[in-house]
């Protein structure tokens, strides 16, 4: 995927240069900086910064007005309710953070916490937005208010004040940094993964969750919608439907992702829903993006591997197990995991290898035994396989599948007779286990026991297991059957194994 991989490079490449430019600007002066996610072109605002208080008067008064007034009557009327202080500069920054009307705009010492706010708006994720820088002028002095005990959530901001007695700032006395809208994602992951930057940190307050409570709300239950959806896939055997059902699924998780861009589990689910569809390039890019925003994780290792080897890129499937691995070194199920995709490259030594490995690490797994089996019947090793088989069955005789299995070892080594016990055994624990019925009349036929045989081939064919493509796979025709076993089939035996 090389174009893949330079898009990402050029839109990394294009978000540090961002960074820059605001660095290299604020080099020669002594600055405070706001991010805002969009411009206010329109009237009345024409790209003013503006204070909460002039944007509420500015939409209803026509003429100019005065805001300092307005401002001082508030102040006026809000010292009633402030018990633990008189001071008109502390009353007036806590009424700014608690989201009251004031003539303050906000601003930041940190540039880098001005391009979280330029970006932190699922509103205006399609709007570009600015970054705003303001020198420190001499004559500006006054009107830069420090609060004096700032509560946690202007500590994580590092927030400063600009109280002017316009109620704006134009944009000629100041410095602005467009933000491109395509930027405004990897700048957050930027921010996140680089320097702790994130809704978490900026927002950590009570006040803070309340504020952003919405839009976390939003993203849940957009993100369970798409869950839901993608759960419906495994109610149907339609493929359009399944399509339907990942399309719908896809959707309610990029509405999640847009209301809450460091939300993990949305990116694992619609890359997995992505991967499902055969779409390997944005399913890729989910998980790199999931793990960007949870790097510990070593399960968005093990899933993007699958992806890897689905595209054929082996190495960097090799890579992200190694990762797993190093994140979660005791975890047997990433060495079946691997185990299985040396299998896939036809690697048997090492997948046992991995087998060896899972089983050390968890003795007791049942299925760890039935997977090593399976590779040792591959590879003809009879006696081996029979040993896993019987120790899986020890650990948990309730599974029907390790009896259907053993019952494959016995049948591909000619003892009929034990198969024949392990198919029934499957049976009487799964009635339903098509496979089990259709294995269960093969054997049967090994032994020309027509009745059993039919009796078991059209149960096998009511629950809707595929005997007549089962039988060709493993004899090729009726004719092979016949000539390697030197038999003649009866007709009504194979009336069941022809192909329509």
């Amino acid at each position: 995927m090389p174009n893949q991989s330079k898009n990402l490079n050029d839109t990394l490449i294009d978000v540090r240069n961002i960074v820059k430019e605001i660095e290299e600007k604020a080099s020669d002066g002594d600055y405070i900086y706001r991010g805002e996610p969009e411009h206010h072109e329109e009237p009345p605002y024409y790209g003013k910064i503006c204070s909460s208080l002039y944007r509420q008067y500015a939409r209803i008064e026509a003429d100019e007005f005065d805001i300092e007034s307005i401002q001082g009557e508030i102040l006026d009327e809000a010292k009633a309710y402030c018990h633990e202080t008189n001071d008109l500069i502390e009353i007036i920054t806590q009424l700014q953070h608690y989201g009251g009307k004031t003539n303050l705009i906000d601003f930041t010492t940190d540039h880098l916490i001005a391009i979280f706010f330029a970006c932190d708006s699922s509103a205006s994720i399609k709007e570009d937005g600015r970054i705003i820088l303001l020198e420190k002028k001499e004559e500006r002095k006054n009107q830069i208010l420090y609060p004096q005990n700032p509560r946690n959530r202007v500590i994580a901001q590092k927030s400063v004040f600009v109280r002017h007695p316009n109620g704006y700032l134009g944009p000629n006395e100041v410095e602005i940094i467009t933000i491109p809208a395509r930027l405004k994602l990897p700048l957050l992951t930027y921010l996140r993964k680089y320097h702790g930057i994130s809704t978490e940190k900026i927002y950590n307050d009570l006040h803070g969750f309340i504020i952003n409570q919405r839009f976390h709300e939003s993203a849940y239950l957009e993100f369970h919608r798409g869950l839901t959806a993608q759960l419906s896939v495994y109610a149907t055997e339609i493929p359009e439907e399944k399509h339907a059902a990942f399309e719908k699924a896809i959707e309610h998780y990029s509405r999640a992702l847009k209301l809450k861009p460091d939300l993990p589990e949305a990116s694992i689910h619609r890359g997995v829903a992505y991967f499902s569809m055969g779409d390997f390039g944005h399913a890729i890019d989910d998980f790199n993006n999931a793990i960007e925003l949870d790097p510990n994780n070593a399960d968005i290792y093990i899933i993007r591997s699958d992806v890897h080897l689905g595209n054929g890129n082996y190495d960097l499937a090799m890579e992200d197990f190694m990762k797993a691995i190093e994140l979660n070194p005791d975890d047997a199920d990433i060495y079946i995991h691997r185990g299985y995709s040396y299998l896939e490259q036809d690697n048997s030594e090492l997948a046992l290898a991995d087998f060896n490995q899972a089983i050390k690490l968890k003795p007791e797994y049942a299925d760890a035994y039935i997977i090593r089996g399976d590779t040792y019947l591959a590879l003809d090793d009879f006696s081996l396989a029979l040993a896993d088989f019987d120790k899986a069955i020890e650990l948990n005789p309730d599974n029907s599948n390790a009896y259907i299995i053993r019952g494959d070892a016995y049948f591909r080594d000619g003892n009929f007779d034990l198969a024949i016990e392990d198919y029934k055994q499957a049976i009487e624990l799964n009635s339903d286990n098509g496979e089990a019925f259709y294995n269960l009349g093969f054997a049967w036929m090994q032994k020309q026991n027509w009745q059993e045989a039919k009796l078991n081939l059209t149960v096998a064919n009511i629950l809707k297991s595929d005997i007549v493509k089962e039988f060709h796979n493993i004899y090729g025709s009726i004719a092979n059957f016949e000539k390697e076993n030197d038999v003649k089939l009866p007709e009504d035996i194979t009336s069941l194994l022809i192909p329509n």
